[in-house]
């Protein structure tokens, strides 16, 4: 059976029709992956988006991990940028009065510490995350405690779960 001119002409336009939606679909697909590991973050750190506005874009956002010093008795959280540079590193306390909240427990509950609204500031350039764990704790930097307690008492009288 001969090829007309209508069937190439139809031909090509599926064919554009499905390299446009494979492509978009794509980026999707990689808009939504993590960026890859700097060298200097731990395998337990997870990413925290930012500015994730659900099109596909470039990545953006900051690697964040947190463990027990147990030699010191406290928690504390590092964040890294996407290219290594080392981001803030300090002391974060338990909401709960807890002193230490143990390793088995430093879950981080990834879509509530991404929220930029409950991050505090330490000067214009350095912030930190409310490092809200999977077990309901929050984790608060401790150079911006009452700050932090601030917005972490906001947020649960406006989901009604009291002070």
């Amino acid at each position: 059976m001969p090829v007309t001119r209508s069937s190439k002409v139809l031909i090509g336009v599926v064919t554009t029709i499905g390299l446009a939606v494979g492509g978009i679909v794509g980026a999707y697909w990689w808009s939504n992956i993590p960026p890859k590991r700097p060298p200097d973050v731990s395998a337990s750190a997870v990413f925290l988006w930012t500015g994730h506005l659900g099109l596909p874009a470039l990545k953006h956002g900051t690697w964040i991990e947190c463990w027990a010093d147990t030699e010191t008795g406290v928690n504390k959280c590092k964040l890294t940028e996407m290219d290594g540079t080392s981001g803030y590193e300090g002391v974060f306390v338990a909401d709960t009065g807890m002193a230490l909240v143990p390793q088995s427990d430093l879950h981080i509950d990834v879509e509530n510490t991404s929220n930029r609204t409950f991050w505090v500031r330490f000067d214009k350039l350095r912030g930190a995350p409310l490092v809200f764990l999977q077990n309901g704790v929050a984790l608060i930097p401790k150079d911006a405690y009452q700050e932090g307690l601030s917005k972490l008492k906001h947020l649960r009288q406006v989901q009604g779960k009291g002070p």
